[in-house]
């Protein structure tokens, strides 16, 4: 770890202490990572070592509560003989993202919503998953009674059948029920019914508005504290992107751009990276062969670190990555020294 990183730690460090989170022995970490299909295969066995949660991010439901999707057979295969809990991630995804009346139709008709439990079991108990991955997205707020009413029913039919729930849930710095997109969500009434909350503490900025930190940690760590003060820490999974994202400043656009590609990036565009001090995250600038002005907002290894610290000073249970395939071995070694650091 370079002097650089060492000490922004220990500029951090004091101002997590205050919050009687640290704990003189650290505790083993779960480390989940989500799996996209083929392209998730290789990290999956190159980095085992590292890993002992799988999600596989192969499944989606419709407004009827009909799940369809395939189970990746040998990826679970090989996860299970690991010791890995696997875990079926059922979301609301479209062709065109998340799907708000898919969430809507599910949540608002109970009968619906007892059908789509039943066939999230069906498909626990044919591929013989640890439990199921609720990632709702882009619910309607006025639906935020109804979806912590599904969680429920959901865990408890999930407990009996000796399943683990595990909700995804948008990152929050405060409860704000009439939030558009965070606004379904009342961290204080699901965390009696999961066995995780899954907090996607990733996307702070994307194409979809101007360029800034995917995660930056003066974003990350008002998120952490908002959410164990009303979840019991060692229930959250904290998210880590490994990833960042490449906006075409001329045309207005961007792409995602995975941990694995970035040194390529860098090298072909001769971008010098820079570190903003206020977010703890790194950045480049560059001009593409067509004239187009880029940024890339992006992870490294000494971003990375400091937020998977807080796993250690808040006593989380452990970190929720996406995804694999994006990594390489170096994400890895930066996940793992912040578990390091975060122990002292």
């Amino acid at each position: 770890m370079s002097i650089r990183s060492r000490f922004l730690i220990s500029l951090v460090a004091p101002l997590l202490a205050f919050t009687g989170y640290a704990h003189a022995q650290a505790q083993p970490k779960a480390v989940m990572a989500y799996y996209e299909y083929s392209g998730s295969t290789h990290s999956l066995h190159a980095f085992a070592s590292y890993l002992n949660q799988i999600p596989t991010d192969t499944w989606a439901i419709d407004r009827n509560g009909n799940v369809s999707g395939a189970a990746p057979a040998s990826a679970l295969a090989f996860a299970q003989s690991h010791g890995m809990q696997t875990y079926a991630t059922i979301s609301n995804f479209g062709n065109q993202g998340f799907v708000p009346l898919i969430a809507q139709h599910i949540l608002e008709h109970p009968a619906i919503r007892a059908k789509a439990i039943q066939n999230m079991l069906a498909v626990l108990a044919t591929y013989g998953y640890t439990g199921v991955n609720i990632d709702f997205e882009a619910v309607p707020h006025r639906d935020r009674a109804e979806y912590t009413a599904f969680i429920r029913e959901l865990a408890k039919a999930m407990r009996a059948a000796g399943y683990l729930t595990v909700v995804s849930v948008p990152a929050e710095l405060q409860d704000d029920p009439n939030d558009s997109w965070a606004g379904a969500f009342d961290f204080k009434a699901l965390a009696p019914n999961v066995d995780i909350l899954q907090l996607m503490t990733y996307d702070e900025n994307g194409p979809w508005g101007p360029p800034g930190p995917v995660a930056g940690l003066d974003w990350v760590l008002p998120c952490v504290q908002f959410a164990v003060s009303v979840v019991p820490s060692a229930k959250i999974s904290l998210g880590i992107p490994a990833y960042g994202y490449d906006w075409n400043l001329t045309k207005n656009t961007g792409v995602q751009v995975y941990w694995r590609q970035i040194p390529a990036l860098i090298t072909k565009s001769g971008a010098v990276p820079q570190w903003d001090v206020t977010s703890s995250s790194p950045y480049f600038t560059y001009t593409s062969a067509n004239g187009s002005n880029h940024v890339v907002w992006y992870e490294d290894a000494q971003s990375i670190p400091l937020k998977s610290a807080l796993t250690e000073t808040y006593n989380l249970m452990g970190v929720s990555v996406f995804a694999l395939g994006y990594d390489d071995q170096t994400f890895w070694e930066a996940i793992t020294a912040g578990f390091d650091t975060g122990q002292h």
